[in-house]
């Protein structure tokens, strides 16, 4: 029986392009409280200055960031010198980044303690980050 190759990055594809997906559907909300725009934006967004209008700018572009991050992952992990455990992992770890920092986001910019949530995507994030970096030193390395 051959051995079952592993995808653990195409999850991080398919992800990456819904989640920008979203993103532009978040924009054209944003956008429609812009400018006098058609809908009246949220209490506490009616300033385009306010920490909670610029939190949710922030999210919106961390929806087109992370996702290209993510896809970008997505192509490197299965080439890395790694377990399919720690391919798993950072895998999982780089979309709960990429997913977990603009939802926060936007959560704090309805109720800012949501803001300290934030450690647990970014945490994901670093661990994603170090996962591939050890996995392309180890590559390196073998060269």
């Amino acid at each position: 029986m051959p051995p079952v190759e592993t995808y653990f990055g195409q999850l991080n594809i398919v992800f990456g392009w819904v989640w920008m997906v979203l993103g532009i559907i978040s924009g054209s909300i944003i956008g429609m409280w812009a400018f006098a725009g058609p809908l009246p934006a949220p209490r506490k967004h009616k300033d385009y200055a306010d920490l909670s209008r610029r939190l949710v700018r922030l999210a919106h572009i961390a929806m087109f960031a992370l996702p290209m991050i993510s896809i970008l992952y997505g192509m490197f992990i299965d080439q890395a010198i790694l377990s399919d455990d720690l391919k798993h992992c950072g895998s999982i770890c780089m979309i709960i980044c990429m997913i977990g920092i603009p939802t926060f986001l936007i959560l704090a910019s309805f109720k800012i303690a949501f803001k300290y949530f934030e450690v647990i995507p970014v945490g994901a994030g670093m661990v994603a980050l170090f996962i591939m970096a050890y996995g392309q030193y180890l590559k390196y390395l073998t060269y």
